[in-house]
């Protein structure tokens, strides 16, 4: 998949040298998530600690980012202005924290290669409409490279993409959405609502483990789409639902390009009680006694 979507990508980047525009901070956007899926692919072979995975998506993330500064425009947000190397540190925790939790998502059949295949499509339809031609080829090829990964990767899956896979998908999509979102006139929300079902289960999951003091970083199976499967439902039905809840995102997310930034904010919390209610759904479902008990409770 990411062999495809890398000689794809490159290959029209040779083949129109000298007719396209500038690329805005895409080449490096697509090389960081090229870098990621070298430490991911190492991490699956060898089995890296998560404190050195961490610092090291975390450093190239800020030296990309610092590279791409001064090429990038100020940010005005009503009366504030925010120069640009304001944005690498945060930037770089953002786009880690996708390409991680992109990694933690990817534990069914399906799931990680659908939601790049629709995410993808929707940004690949995104950009063309802006006229930003490159960003809509490089979400081209991700899509088509992940729908051919989706041939062998549907339930009953036959491959798996692995650290290595998830970590290019993540690092491209986190990446894109600081970048993209400074360089082009695409809002942020709509490079983050396709993920919405993602960063909303991994962050309540991940904080519901720290506020019970497990161990958050340690493998589990208390992300909600992991609690479906366990309450009877195939992967097949599951991946399913999640792709829905993607492509009802994407067609919120379509609505924020003209909306007022009231509007967008308004959109965005009625994506997030969607997708909770869908959680409450989850737990209501669950007997008291499949429940992860509180701590100092049997």
């Amino acid at each position: 998949m990411v062999v495809a979507a890398a000689l794809a990508f490159g290959g029209w980047m040779f083949l129109a040298a000298g007719e396209i525009r500038f690329l805005k901070g895409l080449p490096y956007t697509f090389l960081f998530a090229l870098a990621m899926f070298l430490l991911g692919f190492y991490d699956d072979l060898r089995n890296l600690s998560p404190l050195v995975r961490f610092l090291v998506q975390f450093a190239s993330a800020s030296l990309m980012l610092g590279f791409l500064a001064p090429h990038l425009p100020d940010v005005f947000l009503g009366k504030w202005v925010f120069p640009e190397w304001a944005w690498v540190i945060p930037g770089a925790f953002w786009a880690v924290w996708m390409l991680n939790l992109y990694n933690f998502m990817d534990g069914i059949d399906g799931l990680a290669g659908g939601e790049a295949a629709v995410a993808s499509s929707f940004f690949f339809l995104v950009f063309a409409w802006y006229g930003e031609s490159g960003w809509a080829i490089a979400n081209l090829v991700v899509a088509a490279a992940s729908m051919g990964f989706l041939v062998y990767n549907w339930p009953p899956a036959k491959i798996f993409m692995g650290d290595g896979g998830s970590a290019f998908l993540g690092a491209f999509y986190g990446m894109q959405s600081v970048v993209a979102a400074l360089s082009t006139p695409v809002p942020f929300p709509v490079l983050v609502l396709p993920f919405a079902n993602f960063i909303l289960d991994t962050t309540f999951t991940l904080l519901r483990r720290m506020f019970r003091g497990e161990k958050w970083y340690q493998a589990h199976r208390s992300h909600f789409y992991q609690r479906m499967t366990d309450l009877g439902m195939t992967h097949r039905k599951v991946t399913s639902i999640e792709l829905l809840v993607v492509a009802a995102s994407c067609a919120v997310a379509a609505a924020c390009i003209q909306a007022e930034p009231a509007m967008r904010i308004a959109l965005a919390v009625s994506v997030a009680a969607g997708i909770a209610c869908g959680g409450l759904w989850v737990r209501g479902k669950e007997s008291p006694r499949n429940r992860t008990p509180e701590p100092g409770r049997s």
